[in-house]
């Protein structure tokens, strides 16, 4: 075996343990996953600047580095594995590597996971009474965790995916789009969410930021309209979709169109979101041939979801079908791949 193998052997056999051992407290604490959440990522940890370069070294000798970047005075790797680590329903196919924060010791090694959910935070709460939660990611601009301390590691709920991140942040002018327009800051009462195609990596030419929000939409409407005169193009209107009462609203700020959707209904509970988050799902267990095959389809003028019906071959209306498809289990997504040879 090479050196390079047995590195990769050495880490994914550190992190099969990490998440034995993970599963095992959880059957412990009552705490469980459904089978349609995404295991985003684990985090290793690493204790001195010199073990995290010489760590980011081994993982960087069979995996792909996405992105180092500085967040909040410390740099953060993001590798992506070219065969994802497979335990039990889940396929995880990146890994975090944090250089340590200045003063704070810690252990070397794998140490949390983190989970793409489709539930708000105050029913993630609700669900597991008999843990402790720690809310300090909350007050996050951009992507806000909630966390679940465990004795040793921890499991941190996000509502959009490590990469789906990474593809924003590299994404220059939209980054500094969505920064500059304020629009994150502005709508937060709402709990803004970034969906669509840019995270997803599926945009074209035409194609908007779509943020979706929720809660009281009079005021939501009051609020966008004080921000109109920052922005070009601004529209609103109030309307029903579904028998449900929807604010839309359209503008363009830093270089970049934005549409606002608005519901009483949860952003995460959303038609809209949940459309996401299959398609993330589907990105990811697809690879690249089935994501190439749907950017053609987008690229040939199809709106996301029927791109990836077609590829699918679903036959009913693509809005519904791609929302029986997001509460289905990871192995039932594969078998469904493989049955439609992708």
């Amino acid at each position: 075996m090479n050196e390079a193998k047995s590195i990769q052997s050495d880490l994914m056999d550190q992190a099969r343990d990490f998440l034995e051992r993970a599963f095992a407290e959880f059957e412990r604490k009552a705490f469980s996953i459904e089978d349609h959440w995404h295991i985003d990522h684990l985090c290793y940890r690493t204790s001195t600047q010199e073990l995290y370069l010489s760590t980011k070294k081994k993982f960087a000798s069979f995996a792909e580095l996405l992105v180092e970047s500085e967040v909040n005075g410390r740099l953060i790797s993001t590798f992506k594995l070219t065969s994802p680590l497979v335990f039990r329903e889940w396929e995880i196919d990146l890994i975090e590597v944090p250089a340590p924060k200045k003063g704070k010791i810690v252990a070397d090694g794998f140490e949390h996971l983190e989970i793409v959910c489709d539930l708000p935070f105050d029913q993630i709460k609700s669900r597991y009474p008999q843990c402790r939660f720690e809310e300090s990611g909350l007050s996050k601009g951009f992507n806000q965790e909630l966390e679940i301390p465990f004795g040793g590691f921890a499991v941190k709920f996000h509502h959009l995916s490590l990469e789906s991140v990474i593809a924003l942040e590299v994404n220059e002018r939209i980054f500094t789009a969505v920064n500059e327009s304020g629009v994150l800051e502005f709508l937060r009462p709402f709990s803004p969410l970034i969906a669509g195609t840019f995270p997803l990596g599926l945009d074209v030419a035409g194609s908007d930021v779509d943020v979706l929000i929720s809660g009281d939409l009079r005021l939501a409407k009051d609020i966008l309209l004080e921000r109109s005169g920052g922005f070009r193009e601004f529209n609103i209107q109030e309307m029903m979709v579904q028998g449900v009462p929807t604010l839309f609203a359209s503008f363009s700020s830093g270089g970049a169109d934005f549409e606002i959707f608005g519901q009483e209904t949860p952003s995460v509970n959303q038609r809209g979101y949940r459309h996401f988050l299959i398609e993330e799902r589907l990105l990811k267990m697809g690879g690249t041939t089935f994501r190439r095959k749907v950017r053609e389809a987008r690229e040939v003028g199809l709106k996301t979801e029927p791109a990836f019906a077609k590829v699918l071959g679903l036959k009913g209306d693509p809005y519904e079908e791609l929302l029986v498809l997001q509460k289905r289990s990871n192995q039932e997504l594969k078998n469904h791949l493989a049955s439609c040879g992708k």
